[in-house]
């Protein structure tokens, strides 16, 4: 009988997101046991680091600067990149069906696909609104429009909907980046469902913001939900509306609608719910890392610090698995360190109860986000 540590192992990871690209990097700093194949499944080649999207529209980045080749990281990895759209997964038979390549089998699966704003019960939402996520598509966007809008001297009406830390950033990079070009008459607006912004910040970083916020003129609107929203206009309310010429979506995380119908075991937002080692709660072949995954037993923020921690457990857990090795525990952090740009290279720490605010800050992010990537690129 073979030894099951020397059967043929194959392990497919779906999704560039953050888990998967520090999982890889992990991967490839070690030898793999020869019996063990990888595979990484993701629709683009080249990934942009959320870190440094607010730095890449305020005009602070270079588009290369901001980008993860996954071909190159995978091939320093010894893991084969497929660049291909994940149409269905049968668990049973663990068949992965992808649209622009073969049927692939796996033994491991992990999965990374990360949230997307909450799109699909507003009305208008899905045609109208522009996504922050996917951050490629949503950056292409942007270049779009600010090309046409530089074509005419109109007014402008820029709106952003959500009121956590990515919202604040985008406004404040679109208003960095118009208040250095030859638009005039441009006006902005926050739109905040909850009583205030940054709801999960402390309040010194929260009156920060505000008082920034305002001194730039930037219209905040708290406690309103934007209910339907059509070509130029916004419902807020059922009953209030707002003109706007570009409107960035950037509420809440929610889960992408195909994971709840697949046959993993979700919570009631539809996340795929996983225990302490990163491990399907239903599937125990499968893994699930990033924003599209929730504890069973806890609950954390989905930012790009969690799901950075996450990938060198993961990577440890998928070896370990195939080994018939014991596995590692995620372990969260309870605070950890946001660093929030203000449009301009100036930047605000927060830390628990900790702030502080300066161009240093901005510095030292700058280095942070650079010598990140530059991991991957190298």
């Amino acid at each position: 009988m073979i030894n099951q540590s020397t059967e043929k192992k194959d392990i497919c990871l779906i999704g560039g997101g953050h888990s998967h690209i520090m999982a890889i990097k992990q991967l490839g700093m070690r030898p793999l046991p020869p019996n063990i194949n990888i595979s990484l499944i993701c629709n683009d080649q080249f990934i942009l680091y959320s870190g440094m999207l607010p730095g890449l529209i305020s005009g602070h980045y270079r588009p290369e600067d901001c980008y993860i080749d996954l071909k190159k990281l995978c091939n320093q990895a010894k893991i084969t990149f497929i660049q291909s759209e994940v149409e269905r997964i049968d668990y049973l038979s663990k068949q992965i069906y992808c649209n622009q390549h073969a049927r692939l089998s796996y033994d491991l699966l992990s999965i990374n696909i990360g949230s997307q704003p909450m799109l699909y019960d507003i009305k208008g939402a899905t045609r109208y609104g522009c996504p922050i996520k996917p951050l490629k598509q949503f950056f292409q966007s942007w270049l779009k429009w600010l090309q046409a809008a530089q074509s005419t001297d109109e007014p402008k009406h820029i709106v952003v909907v959500g009121g956590g830390a990515g919202s604040i950033e985008i406004m404040l990079a679109i208003h960095y980046k118009l208040s250095h070009t030859n638009l005039p008459h441009v006006n902005f607006s926050l739109i905040c469902a909850r009583p205030s912004i940054l709801s999960s910040y402390h309040q010194r970083t929260k009156l920060y913001f505000e008082d920034y916020l305002n001194k730039l003129g930037i219209t905040v609107i708290r406690g309103k939900r934007v209910t339907a929203i059509s070509q130029h206009k916004l419902v807020i309310d059922y009953d209030m509306t707002l003109n706007y010429d570009f409107v960035v979506w950037a509420t809440h995380a929610s889960a992408q609608p195909w994971i709840a119908k697949s046959g993993l075991k979700c919570d009631h937002n539809g996340f795929i719910l996983v225990d302490q080692y990163l491990r399907s709660v239903s599937h125990t072949d499968v893994f699930a890392v990033g924003d599209c995954a929730n504890f069973i037993h806890t609950s954390i923020p989905k930012n790009g610090v969690y799901a950075i921690r996450q990938g060198p457990v993961l990577a440890n857990n998928l070896i370990a698995t195939s080994c018939n090795h014991s596995l590692l525990a995620f372990k969260p952090q309870k605070y950890y360190l946001s660093l929030l740009t203000t449009g301009d290279r100036y930047a605000v720490a927060s830390w628990g109860s900790l702030h502080a605010h300066g161009k240093w800050v901005w510095l030292w992010k700058n280095y942070i986000d650079r010598t990140f990537i530059a991991q991957f690129n190298q």
